[in-house]
């Protein structure tokens, strides 16, 4: 199998399925995805905007938590949650609010993340979960699949500089 770019499908009005495939087992996926110094190297945030923290233990009861801060206005943005299910390199589900600095909620969702591996190569299945049509449109609308494929591309070097030779 060889690994594919970001694939996304709309199975019901309020979900996005997005799928992606990595070179690397899924061991190295899930830590590069779920460890915060590594998720700090392929993390991007939105154009003119610098990610200022990132929180995240990938247990039962863990959060999730990001800070985004503009470059060039007083502006910030934070994305915030709780792992509600976690099976180690299999499965994980949490809750996602994306908030202004001032705490005004942007979007809402529930996301879930399965990992399967075959010959080397992972593919990773990410269930969004909207509270509406409107709020999946919006967040299709936003741009959102070319940020995450740039990313992956950059999960992709993370990954690779952790094979083991």
């Amino acid at each position: 199998m060889k690994p594919k770019g970001l694939q996304i499908s709309t199975p019901t009005d309020t979900a996005i399925v997005l799928t992606r495939t990595f070179d690397a087992p899924r061991r190295l996926v899930w830590e590069a995805m779920f460890t915060p110094d590594r998720m700090r190297r392929w993390t991007l945030p939105p154009p003119g905007w610098a990610l200022t923290l990132c929180e995240c233990e990938p247990r039962v009861g863990g959060s999730l938590r990001l800070e985004f801060k503009s470059e060039e206005a007083d502006q910030a943005m934070t994305l915030e949650g709780v792992f509600t299910e976690a099976a180690p390199h299999e499965r994980i589900v949490h809750t996602e609010t994306m908030a202004s600095g001032s705490g005004e909620v942007i979007g809402r969702l529930v996301e879930t993340h399965e990992f399967a591996e075959n010959d080397g190569v992972t593919t990773m299945r990410i269930t969004q979960a909207y509270e509406s049509k409107d709020a999946r449109d919006g967040a299709l609308g936003s741009g959102m699949d070319e940020g995450m494929e740039a990313c992956y591309k950059r999960l992709d070097a993370e990954v690779a500089r952790h094979e083991p030779p």
